[in-house]
């Protein structure tokens, strides 16, 4: 049991942490954005989603 936690957890430290990822993502996906964006209206949030 303690040799597969010892395992475990040599494994997770050579990831990367969740929130560093996701930072990374959002990053990303901000330098992708286009520059000339707006903000979505409540009738275009719903249309999106399907919802009458």
């Amino acid at each position: 049991m303690i040799e597969r936690r010892e395992t475990e957890l040599k494994r997770e430290s050579g990831r990367i942490p969740l929130a560093d990822r996701l930072a990374a993502i959002a990053r990303d996906l901000k330098a992708r954005a286009s520059k000339d964006g707006r903000p979505a209206n409540k009738d275009e949030i719903d249309e999106f989603w399907g919802h009458p």
